[in-house]
């Protein structure tokens, strides 16, 4: 075993690119690369190409047929371009021997799998969420129960393939213990990190009672996001507080729900501005509530970071909060309907001084317990006893 290990991401995805999957392994790359690993990460051709970073990136080679930039899997990603991932993977683990290969979400460690068949090496399966709950939201051509079948046999049969799984909440770490008796020393849980001076360096507007209360939301706007409870909820405040508008902080077209806004005639209340990272903390800043409606999901939402980091008061389901404490920084809502979402935004907009106070909770909850140093240490630490077991 070397001193500097030699690790290899896995990124199925656009990359970089500002949304949860794309970010956490970026975040993880650098801070690795910092902290003196040598990272490797093997990703799709697409992709922000940045001029400068600590770890190297390897692509495969351009396809000019293939553009998607939203989440989800598609027949062309299935079947050509994940297919070109694994043998990128392939080609560049016989150059390189990496150490550990740290897979991240289904399709990049589907990718990485058949590398066991050149190497020894351990392979880690970053869980970003689980398929049970997320892949009935796209557009597969099956009925949803299916769907819901077909990501539970995916959530329990593909941890049992891997050397060690991180999960990003004790939620999935659970679910791996009790539905899919994964043992537990063979799982760690691994939140998402955020740069709390990323979004300190920009001050929150003032007060503006009597003028407009802004509404923000940040994120795709995939289905399971929940983008429909929440314009369906917005649309029930207006029929009384006029003063409230909503801005969405996105790259992605609204196309699909045109139709939603229309019916509720909202559109001139609604305002999209395309955001990055490096924009957003400027974006956040302008807002006076932030909206997380994911109805579910085990995943972390990379959104509520960003959200607490900016000292925004939040409103959230619970059941997309897992780190959120009600009351205490930020305003849970149990009911996943329009109607007990509206009334979580109602109560905010009308208690201004409890909204500033959530706020300030979430600044200081978030600085205390996700910084992405601290998440760098405890990759270090997996990494070791994998190689350390792996040489034994």
């Amino acid at each position: 075993m070397t001193d500097k290990l030699r690790i290899a991401m896995v990124a199925a995805c656009p990359f970089p690119y500002p949304r949860g999957t794309p970010v956490r392994i970026y975040r993880m790359a650098q801070i690795l690369s910092e902290m003196g690993l040598e990272v490797h990460v093997i990703t799709y051709h697409l992709g922000h190409r940045e001029q400068t970073s600590p770890f190297i990136t390897h692509r495969i080679p351009n396809l000019n047929f293939y553009k998607k930039m939203s989440p989800g899997p598609g027949i062309l990603k299935l079947l050509v371009v994940d297919p070109m991932l694994t043998f990128k993977i392939l080609s560049l683990y016989k150059k390189y021997k990496f150490d550990i290969i740290h897979a991240h979400h289904v399709e990049g460690f589907l990718a990485a799998l058949p590398v066991r068949f050149l190497g020894n090496v351990p392979i880690i399966f970053d869980m970003h969420t689980l398929l049970a709950t997320e892949l009935q939201y796209y557009r597969l051509f099956l009925h949803e129960r299916r769907l819901k079948k077909i990501g539970r046999f995916f959530d329990g049969h593909l941890p049992r393939h891997a050397d060690h799984v991180i999960a990003v909440t004790d939620e999935i770490k659970n679910k791996l213990l009790t539905n899919f008796t994964i043992p537990s020393e063979k799982i760690s849980v691994i939140p998402n990190g955020i740069e709390l001076a990323h979004f300190s360096q920009v001050k929150a507007k003032h007060e503006t009672h009597g003028k407009n209360i802004i509404l923000g939301f940040a994120g795709n706007f995939a289905q399971y996001q929940g983008l429909n409870i929440m314009l369906e909820a917005f649309g029930v405040l207006t029929q009384t507080q006029p003063q409230l508008r909503l801005h969405l902080y996105s790259n992605n077209a609204i196309d699909h729900y045109k139709p939603l806004i229309k019916r509720l005639n909202i559109d001139a209340q609604i305002d999209i501005f395309p955001s990055d990272f490096r924009e957003l903390p400027e974006q956040l800043a302008q807002t006076d509530i932030l909206l997380n409606p994911r109805p579910d999901g085990a995943g972390h939402p990379l959104k509520l970071l960003n959200y607490m980091a900016a000292g925004k008061p939040i409103v959230s389901f619970a059941s997309s909060g897992h780190f959120l404490t009600h009351g205490e920084n930020a305003w849970i809502v149990k009911e996943n309907s329009p109607q007990a979402f509206a009334d979580g935004i109602k109560h905010l907009a009308n208690n201004r001084t409890i909204a500033a106070e959530l706020g300030r909770n979430a600044k200081n909850f978030v600085g205390q317990n996700f910084s992405w140093q601290s998440r760098g240490e405890d990759l270090i630490k997996i990494y070791k006893q994998l190689v350390k077991v792996q040489h034994l």
